[in-house]
């Protein structure tokens, strides 16, 4: 409620009495949504508002001090500069208030939750605004700020006691404290009056400050539990607001930031840990390579020529086996392709074991930050964990990408879609410390490790990201497939090579399952 309409018509007043004939010494900014105001009163004492209009958070502050930044500050707003306050103007029914000037200057403070804004205007007219991203605020009228509304018992009797089109300033929290009143069941009188106490307790309200499960509010009414404040000054309580968000309200906002970040990441890898499982089990189940192939060649007179697939009598399990051949190829040619692949398995069963192991001490590893990160008390044993839940792009960009994206391990990476998307993939988007990757010797897509940090790509993140253009090339159904990596440097393309075609001037190649993707 701190911006709410009755809370700052407390707030109008209290400057009314602080800022009387003081003048503005001092109107600067040095952080992107903060503005600075110091004042020096009548008496000589300085008076201070600092208000903060971030999209998040935005409510004005009074330090008793304040100490200007050497650099990184901007003075704004000077036309200002040793005006005095000749008024403080609150607005009917609306969220805003003024501070009139000599010289026919106003200072607009529009407090509109994430829209909150602070504009001047002379004579009337436009002149500047503090957060420029609200260009519509330009076209905002002093004249039509005000908005007057019949509030007699008549127009309360011609509404039939529905109060909403009368008070639209009340918010849900006092029309909730309306209703627990017994509004509901009154008849049209009491419910008048109901309304009426309500005004009158909001005109001169003690101020709250609680702590609930959402963050920190300030309220003009009592409510459940134990107040952080209790006071009858708007301008402490609202330090005491500005204290206590940051001081718990952010910090248990962004602990809940990072419990959610880490069970997400502890779930994401035992999906994949499931998934490895599955695999595994079905390697024990299916026929070994090799006795598929010795199969073959024990009854290569039984096998015609250009099938897909052929039943022969299967003699190490005594009964009869569906083998699945390359039609293309002869009798001989599908088993030398079945010993191959035999002779493949074990890396392939090793590679699979390497990353059970690793998966399961990546859980592990979730497991302890979350512990750690659910048993933090302050924002300061929070900082090491931060940094873990920042990625290389935000949301929104990920959405505009016209590529594949994917996290791996932390690190975005990028798959082409079709031949003239891994052109724009690899010759614009594609920077200078990225990891290129395709299948070799196959049609498949460009897919690149982002690297805006310039760190060195960890080993497991390659083989990943290699499993990926596996997975999109010719190879997808190839038990093993081998994958060119590559830099930005050693790319280049010629007129004459057709789409999606790039010649690599220096490669390395390794051997990786395509990656299983659901």
């Amino acid at each position: 409620m701190h911006n709410n309409y009755y809370f700052l018509k407390v707030i109008a007043a209290t400057l009314r009495q602080k800022l009387m004939y003081a003048r503005l010494k001092q109107c600067f900014s040095q952080d992107k949504d903060e503005l600075m105001l110091g004042f020096e009163r009548q008496n000589g004492e300085e008076f201070w508002m600092k208000c903060s209009l971030g999209a998040q958070f935005s409510s004005l502050q009074f330090p008793a001090t304040f100490h200007r930044a050497g650099r990184n500050s901007v003075d704004l707003f000077s036309d200002l500069l040793l005006a005095e306050v000749q008024e403080v103007e609150m607005y009917e029914n609306e969220r805003a208030f003024s501070l009139h000037f000599l010289g026919d200057f106003v200072l607009l403070f529009k407090l509109y939750g994430n829209r909150s804004n602070i504009i001047l205007f002379r004579d009337g007219e436009f002149q500047s605004l503090f957060q420029s991203r609200l260009k519509k605020d330009a076209e905002i009228s002093l004249a039509k700020i005000h908005r007057p509304i019949q509030q007699s018992w008549e127009e309360f009797q011609a509404h039939d006691g529905e109060y909403g089109a009368l008070f639209p300033t009340f918010g849900k929290e006092i029309k909730a404290h309306i209703h627990s009143l017994g509004y509901e069941e009154a008849h049209l009188k009491r419910r008048w009056e109901i309304v009426q106490e309500v005004l009158a307790e909001l005109e001169d309200p003690t101020i709250y400050v609680y702590h609930q499960e959402d963050g920190v509010y300030l309220s003009l009414l009592k409510l459940a539990g134990e107040a952080l404040y209790v006071g009858h000054d708007p301008l402490e309580a609202l330090n005491a607001l500005y204290k206590f968000h940051y001081s718990i309200g952010e910090f248990l906002k962004e602990k809940n930031q990072l419990i959610v970040f880490f069970q997400r990441a502890q779930d994401k890898a035992r999906l994949y840990l499931q998934d490895l499982q599955k695999q595994g089990f079905k390697r024990q189940e299916s026929v070994p390579y090799e006795e598929i192939a010795n199969i073959i060649m024990a009854h290569l007179h039984l096998i015609p020529a250009n099938v897909s697939s052929v039943e022969l009598p299967d003699f190490y399990r005594d009964g009869i086996i569906k083998v699945k051949l390359n039609a293309s190829l002869t009798a001989t040619q599908n088993a030398e392709n079945y010993y191959r692949k035999a002779k493949n398995f074990s890396k392939e069963l090793a590679h699979w074991q390497e990353q059970v192991d690793r998966k399961m001490e990546e859980i592990q590893i979730w497991a302890k930050r979350l512990e750690e990160v659910s048993q933090a008390t302050s924002r300061k044993q929070l900082n090491a964990f931060v940094p873990l839940m920042t990625k290389d792009t935000s949301q929104k960009e990920v959405e505009e990408i016209p590529f594949r994206v994917f996290d791996v391990q932390g690190w975005t990476v990028w798959v082409g879609r079709n031949a003239k998307n891994n052109d724009l993939l690899t010759m614009k988007y594609m920077k200078r410390h990225d990891v290129w990757l395709h299948a070799r010797d196959v049609a498949g897509s460009h897919v690149v490790i982002r690297n805006p940090q310039q760190k060195v790509v960890p080993k497991q993140v390659i083989e990943e990201a290699a499993g990926l253009a596996a997975h999109f090339s010719k190879r997808q159904h190839e038990s093993l497939c081998p994958v060119i990596i590559s830099s930005k440097k050693y790319l280049r393309k010629t007129k004459d090579l057709l789409a999606g075609q790039v010649i690599v001037d220096r490669e390395e190649v390794i051997l990786v399952p395509p990656a299983r993707i659901d």
